[in-house]
């Protein structure tokens, strides 16, 4: 079976979560209609119970990548930001 990913864990771990979402379903067919979102709008959390950032490539506006790539960007052009006390 190809997988298309060269790294075995990757492999290891996609399998993990492909059985986690039979479980789910198996549960309740209706999960994905059903599914509250999640507290950090990571789509992951919200439809598994489980963020994995490391293999997570579906979600291009991702508020978990997007905020990493910002203090990033801030620690890189040495920008503070300083809260107002008003």
């Amino acid at each position: 079976m190809s997988w298309g990913v060269e790294s075995e864990q990757k492999r290891k771990d996609i399998r993990e979560l492909m059985d986690i979402a039979t479980k789910i379903m198996m549960e309740n067919p209706n999960h994905v209609n059903e599914v509250s979102k999640s507290n950090n709008d990571c789509w992951m959390e919200q439809m598994y119970g489980i963020q994995r950032c490391d293999f997570c490539d579906l979600s291009p506006d991702c508020p978990t990548r997007e905020e990493k790539e910002w203090q990033e960007y801030l620690k890189k052009n040495n920008i503070a930001i300083e809260k107002s006390t008003q």
